[in-house]
């Protein structure tokens, strides 16, 4: 993965990208757990999908790294 990557003259770190390219993942599992009701036992589904965010970022990272 490369240490940065210019887009629009604005350098940006590599794992932006990877961050980006998580984002429709991360939509599909978020609506997922929408239509099956999980976000109503929650005390902070807000807090929950930062969490859920973050931990599909690091789960990408694991992955790539080795």
């Amino acid at each position: 993965m490369p240490l940065a990557f210019s887009f629009a003259g604005v350098y940006l770190p590599g794992a932006a990208l990877l961050l980006i390219a998580l984002i429709p993942f991360f939509i599909v599992i978020d609506r997922m757990l929408v239509v099956m009701g999980w976000y109503r036992w929650l005390w902070h589904p807000s807090l929950f999908r930062m969490a859920l965010m973050i931990s599909l970022y690091a789960l990408a990272i694991i992955q790539l790294v080795g």
